[in-house]
């Protein structure tokens, strides 16, 4: 068991992990494309289902309406102010998602198929440039975070689907199964994002690994002794895979960029409706816990929105550090300043990542790196001592 267990790839997990999330966004509407084989060459391209896209509109503008119409009066005259602030902030965040979904799939519809494309096509390029043959997704790390990921999308999952049990009508029930379908598919936009950045880490990080390894080698065999020239072929190989190098991050660069572009706006209204959601719950578990018969899965749900925010946070980190690393490698050691062309290219490179640095700043507000991590959790901690006291001084714990 334990040999069979050492065989396993964890690229091959992630990869399987990201082929489940693919599908599950496409049961709730946020995906409507489609990813397949070219018949040509065999690679990965996403091609639009213009048909598959309108259902999926169609489905998404009911959900709409029926949570105007049933929803958001039931909500109205909801009298405990703590309960009616959650579910109005939990609605108005939904609405807002799916109305930027609806626009993102009819207005940037081309765009996000070129995103996703140049994504396939630079992990084309990357394994290309190495020789070593890699199947899967990643390394360790991205396989961690993804196992994590994948668990909480199990939970909510799990956790929205139990609100259809035991529902008195056929009203109430066709009301809460669009709320689900409206709700859920707003957080798949924290995740979609997660994984966006996940993945511009792990471009990152392939590209990372083959210059510390066979490019440093590679410019290490150019090292000859005094009276021993360079082959014209081999200065040929070595440049080329130079200039792929540089090609590549400068690729990984700009969709990265297209990609944070894209989905700014949506992913901070869901950032901040799961900060604010998770200040809310907790207070509802600490101080009102006898209105809640399962008080574990009311825990579930904050440790869950905490994760999630702690996870797109660590993705984003991932990224920027990865992206950081070109900078750390130790280049200036490598024999091109024998090569003046080079040196010049390699100074310009260079130059060029610092002044286009990778970062996530969402509309321009605060940088999305550890420090959120620090200062939600240090938050969070003071808020629930504040809740505790509070609840000791009025009798309620």
């Amino acid at each position: 068991m334990i040999e069979r267990l050492k065989k396993v790839s964890l690229p091959a997990l992630s990869a399987f992990i990201l082929f489940c999330s693919y599908h599950y966004g496409r049961i709730l509407g946020v995906i409507c494309f489609d990813i397949g084989q070219r018949t040509s060459d065999n690679c990965l391209v996403v091609r639009n289902r213009h048909q598959f896209k309108w259902l999926c509109l169609s489905c998404r503008i009911v959900s709409v309406t029926a949570v105007c119409c049933f929803c958001a009066p039931y909500v109205a005259e909801i009298e405990d102010p703590y309960e009616w602030l959650l579910q109005c902030f939990r609605l108005s965040a939904s609405l807002i998602c799916g109305t930027c979904i609806i626009v993102v799939q009819i207005c940037y519809e081309k765009e996000l198929l070129r995103m996703i494309n140049s994504f396939l096509r630079l992990f084309r390029r990357v394994r290309r440039l190495s020789s070593l043959k890699r199947i899967g997704f990643g390394g360790k790390r991205e396989f961690f975070l993804l196992l994590f990921k994948f668990i909480c999308l199990v939970y909510e999952l799990y956790c929205e689907v139990c609100q259809l049990w035991n529902l008195p009508d056929l009203l109430s029930w066709f009301s809460t199964l669009c709320e689900i379908f409206l709700e859920i598919g707003s957080l798949m936009i924290i995740h979609i994002g997660f994984f966006g950045y996940l993945s511009v880490a792990a471009l990152y990080s392939e590209v990372n690994r083959f210059a510390r390894t066979e490019l440093r080698r590679q410019l290490r065999s150019l090292e000859r002794p005094a009276g021993c020239p360079v082959g014209r072929r081999q200065l040929r190989i070595v440049e080329y895979r130079v200039d792929e190098c540089i090609s590549v991050y400068d690729e990984i660069e700009r969709v990265g960029r297209t990609f944070h572009r894209l989905l700014e706006l949506p992913v901070l209204v869901i950032l901040l409706g799961k900060i604010f959601a998770t200040t809310i719950l907790s207070y509802e578990v600490i101080i009102r816990a006898e209105l809640y018969p399962s008080k574990i899965g009311m825990w579930g749900l904050v440790v869950k929105s905490f994760a999630d925010v702690i996870l797109l946070t660590l993705a984003v980190h991932e990224a920027v550090s990865s992206s950081r690393m070109m900078r750390r490698l130790s280049l200036e050691n490598f024999p091109i300043t024998d090569h003046k062309e080079w040196h010049v290219k390699w100074e310009m490179f260079l130059s060029r990542l610092n002044f286009f640095e990778f970062r996530v700043r969402p509309l321009g507000l605060f940088e999305v790196s550890n420090e959120v991590i620090l200062l939600f959790l240090s938050s969070m901690i003071t808020y629930f001592t504040y809740v505790v006291q509070y609840g000791i001084q009025t009798n309620r714990l």
